[in-house]
């Protein structure tokens, strides 16, 4: 199992904080299938040693998890390091997963705006899986408070509006940066309006993937679950 992304979720009732561990499996030519690992009581793991690219060793049970959230499966026993890869490569395994080039392609199903507030969801009764990628021509990352929140421009020209980041890296990039000194907010915002674009958007291995948050009220919420590239820690030299 290659490790794609990990986080730390405390309650279920914590709607954009609902936090999820992810991994891709090889399948034939070439193809891969994300799978998510869950403890046997939880959605989610209070403790999670490993990083992204680290290629675990670990037994799940053979059966999928709830739609939409197909990709989780129960972990019967401790993972196991077994070996590495770089950046690059992961993001590169990724794009051979699932991926799409417009709103309904992420989940297959119908995406809707809040007309009452902000983000955009699906309905856990049409959603298909809970994590795809997607090719983008565009991403905004913006402050809202103390939240990182991202507004996508999709290959097809549609747009995903207000999404919360849950990748762990990068909320914990936006919280060192908001350390760092006086009027820490407004340059943290001047460095996403500016150098972001181009330290982003110019990486050779660019990518994102969106994934759906659990059934809250009868919607499953669209959250940005990994951005690449990893913020770098010298990038915090720019503040």
């Amino acid at each position: 199992m290659l490790c794609t992304t990990g986080f730390t979720a405390k309650t279920a009732e914590e709607l954009f904080g609902l936090l999820r561990n992810a991994a891709v499996k090889q399948r034939e030519r070439q193809k891969f299938q994300s799978i998510r690992p869950i403890p046997a009581s939880a959605h989610s793991w209070n403790y999670f040693p490993h990083q992204r690219g680290d290629i675990l060793e670990f037994s799940l049970t053979p059966f999928s998890g709830a739609s939409p959230h197909v990709e989780d499966r129960v972990s019967m026993r401790d993972f196991r390091k077994t070996a590495a890869v770089a950046e690059p490569e992961v993001a590169s395994y990724l794009g051979k997963a699932e991926c799409s080039d417009s709103l309904r392609g992420l989940f297959e199903c119908a995406i809707h705006e809040n007309r009452q507030g902000s983000g955009v969801y699906a309905y856990p009764t049409e959603a298909r899986r809970s994590i795809c990628g997607c090719h983008t021509k565009n991403l905004r990352l913006e402050l809202y408070g103390n939240e990182l929140r991202a507004t996508l421009v999709l290959f097809s020209g549609e747009v995903a509006r207000d999404l919360p980041v849950v990748d762990r890296d990068w909320l914990d990039f936006t919280d060192a940066a908001e350390n760092r000194g006086a009027n820490r907010a407004a340059r943290l915002e001047r460095f996403l309006n500016s150098q972001f674009q181009y330290k982003i958007m110019s990486c050779p291995h660019y990518f994102v993937r969106i994934g759906l948050t659990r059934p809250y009220r009868e919607a499953c919420w669209l959250m940005l679950d990994t951005l690449f590239p990893i913020p770098k820690a010298d990038w915090l030299e720019e503040f």
